[in-house]
């Protein structure tokens, strides 16, 4: 098996998903105009993949591990490219939002499988097979997390040449190409269960109670934090979610295993991967707006001025697979949020002077600090379970991301409306507010980190 075919592969895909997330975006203004949408409507354009995405993450996951994850991933990238294509020939605006929503549910399937699958490309018993999973962790992490500003720039470029079509069809050679490569690369599944041992009831529970959650915080903006709306609904999540672990200790074949929680470093890692996602995900939300509505950058230069975020995360990245095969995943991930947080404090000073003395030295220190920490959490969060829950241990992991960010952003876009004051926040008064407060998260995982994140030594 070529495992560096492998990786790429799986690299691709998750560098796909993250495109894809941004480069739609950016084509809002010409749908809205193009389709008809009303505002309220073209927010669901985004929302439906928000939703599927992280309400079906821990079923996706569990299915790779129950039919196969080479089965699973490969289904997965056709969805995505079926999804897609029909995104691009729509011609109503609910045709746009159910192809959004199938992307979503397909994204749920493929990125927990890609990182089960380089969970077990690249194992982790001897020294030099634990490199090789911290530098494949690493390019995992630099690649992917490229996709989102290449995204906004891609984005503004296919819209204004090819049009709004152009952002979902894109995927269409890219999503079958790595399907049918994905057929020829990646290792044979055993054979295929007689049945699909899946809870059903814990399936539909499940998936309704983390769907009813991202879309409780999702609302939480227009609505408010603590509107009864949005206490509600985060309730009746919350009770959902409570039947959901109840079901998962009574049935035979859980949908989410509670044995991948009992490794201390799996806890600490999911605890980490949602506060520092209540951060990064928000901030450089802000700070794009920031660059446009503020310093009156044009989105294709706001962009590259987003990118040096991306840059330090990529060149952290690689480095970090390094620095955990010498020093404890504790050293290396607090030494990252602590990077992170001076950067976010020093970020916070923004006062509309100048890119170049306010934005680009702390850009530089928050994503070098990420960097680290991403690689980190991600390796602490897959590496204790048995293969057969490596599905469901990396769905877990990212759903506490996407949790996660959806919180933050539901918090600090309060915050940076009241630090705003009657300005409003494209006065640019809100956001220094919002993304000092974003450090507090950070801090947080500090704590949690030197409780949770073991040393090399500890199991």
């Amino acid at each position: 098996m070529n495992r560096s075919a492998v990786l790429a592969l799986l690299v691709s895909s998750h560098f796909m998903l993250n495109l894809d997330s941004a480069i739609v975006e950016v084509a809002l203004p010409a749908l809205k105009e193009g389709l008809g949408f009303g505002l309220s409507d073209l927010s669901w354009v985004a929302n439906a993949y928000i939703l599927t995405f992280g309400g079906f993450l821990l079923l996706g996951g569990r299915l790779g591990d129950t039919l196969g994850s080479r089965r699973v991933f490969t289904g997965g990238l056709t969805l995505f490219a079926l999804a897609s294509l029909l995104g691009g020939l729509a011609s109503e605006p609910e045709l746009i939002i159910t192809a959004r929503a199938v992307q979503g549910l397909a994204a749920a399937v493929i990125s927990p499988t890609a990182l089960s699958l380089l969970v077990q490309v690249f194992p982790s018993g001897t020294a030099e097979e634990r490199a090789r999973r911290g530098k494949a962790l690493g390019t995992l992490g630099a690649v992917a997390a490229t996709g989102g500003s290449v995204g906004y720039f891609l984005g503004g470029v296919l819209t204004e040449t090819l049009g709004w079509q152009s952002t979902f069809l894109v995927n269409v050679p890219v999503a079958a190409a790595a399907a049918a490569w994905a057929r020829r690369l990646l290792p044979a599944d055993g054979p295929r269960p007689a049945r699909l041992r899946i809870d059903l009831g814990s399936a539909l529970t499940g998936c309704a109670g983390m769907t009813l959650l991202v879309y409780a915080l999702v609302e939480a903006g227009p609505t408010g934090l603590l509107s009864a709306r949005t206490l509600g609904l985060g309730g009746l999540s919350l009770g959902l979610l409570c039947w959901f672990v109840v079901r998962q200790r009574r049935s035979l074949d859980p949908l989410f295993p509670l044995r991948v929680l009992r490794h201390r470093a799996v806890r600490g890692a999911n605890a980490v991967a949602a506060l520092v996602n209540m951060a990064i995900g928000p901030v450089i939300f802000f700070l794009s707006l920031y660059i446009q509505q503020v310093l009156d950058y044009s989105p294709s230069a706001a962009g590259l001025a987003i990118l040096p975020i991306v840059l330090s995360i990529t060149a952290a990245s690689a480095l970090a697979g390094r620095l955990l095969d010498v020093h404890s995943p504790r050293a290396v991930i607090i030494t990252g949020l602590l990077l992170f947080a001076v950067g976010l404090v020093w970020l916070g000073r923004i006062s509309g002077q100048s890119y170049w003395f306010e934005v680009l030295g702390p850009e530089c220190l928050v994503g070098f600090g990420g960097g680290l920490v991403f690689v980190t959490f991600t390796a602490c969060g897959t590496s204790g379970p048995d293969e057969r829950d490596a599905g469901s241990a990396s769905a877990v992991l990212t759903t506490s991301q996407k949790v996660g960010s959806a919180f933050g952003l539901a918090v600090l876009t309060g915050i940076a409306g009241v630090g705003a004051g009657s300005g409003g926040v494209s006065s640019g008064a809100g956001y220094g507010t919002a993304i000092l407060a974003a450090a507090v998260p950070v801090l947080v995982a500090v704590v949690v980190s030197t409780r949770w994140i073991p040393n090399r030594t500890e199991q």
